[in-house]
Formats: C-alpha cells, sequence, structure tokens
C-alpha cells in the first residue's frame, strides 16, 4: 500500500512541476523572458511557461499585441532542467505590424483575466 501512495506522490509531482521565469526589459518595446523549468516539464512545458510569461507581461505593459524577435532553449545535462528564452516585442494597436502581431488575450484564451492576477505561471501543467 506505501508503494503505491508513493508513486501517486510522485506523479502528482511530474504533473505540477515547478517553473520560474524572470522578465528583463531591454527597451521601451522589447523584453526578455528567461524561463527555467524541472526535467519533468519537457522543452514543450517550458517553453509553454515562457510564452504564457510573454503574454502576461504584454497585457501588463497596456498592449495586447506581441511578436517573438527572437527564442533559444537549452537542457541543462547534470540537472535535467529546461531552459527556454523569448525576445518579445510589444506591438502598439495602431502600427503597420498590429495585423501579424499575436494578440495576448487571444493566447492566454477566455481566462486572461485569471491569469493575470495570478502571474508567471510556475508548473507546466
Amino acid at each position: 500500500m506505501k508503494i503505491s501512495n508513493a508513486f501517486y506522490l510522485v506523479m502528482i509531482a511530474a504533473v505540477s512541476a515547478c517553473a520560474s521565469s524572470t522578465v528583463q526589459p531591454m527597451s521601451k518595446d522589447t523584453f526578455k523572458i528567461d524561463t527555467i523549468a524541472a526535467p519533468a516539464c519537457g522543452p514543450n512545458g517550458a517553453r509553454n511557461v515562457a510564452f504564457k510569461t510573454a503574454a502576461i507581461e504584454v497585457i501588463r505593459r497596456g498592449h495586447d499585441k506581441f511578436i517573438l524577435v527572437g527564442d533559444n532553449s537549452d537542457e541543462s545535462f547534470w540537472s535535467g532542467d529546461h531552459k527556454q528564452g523569448m525576445i518579445v516585442k510589444v506591438i502598439p494597436e495602431n502600427s503597420a505590424e498590429a495585423s501579424n502581431a499575436l494578440s495576448a488575450r487571444e493566447q492566454l484564451g477566455s481566462d486572461w483575466r485569471k491569469m493575470l492576477t495570478k502571474g508567471a505561471p510556475v508548473t507546466c501543467s
């Protein structure tokens, strides 16, 4: 019985693996997101956390449109952590680039207000 309980605890920890992100301003309209995620997240989990963090930051800056102008990923051989970096450019609604830009609110979905209140995701689930 104890083995099955331990198994469930491990599975819960794996599904709700930890992630953290930082935001670094680069200019008035550009910022960098750096995310590190636990091995259980995998590279896709790290990318999703970074992308959601970028969308939240765009809204916090008072905008909705953005484009990714840089992207990089890495995996630590020793720890297994996944790293994701994104360079994000905020696009003004009335600019020529707006028609090709992503909507932060659309990317976050109908619960974008809740996500904005919670802030950057800390799990990859």
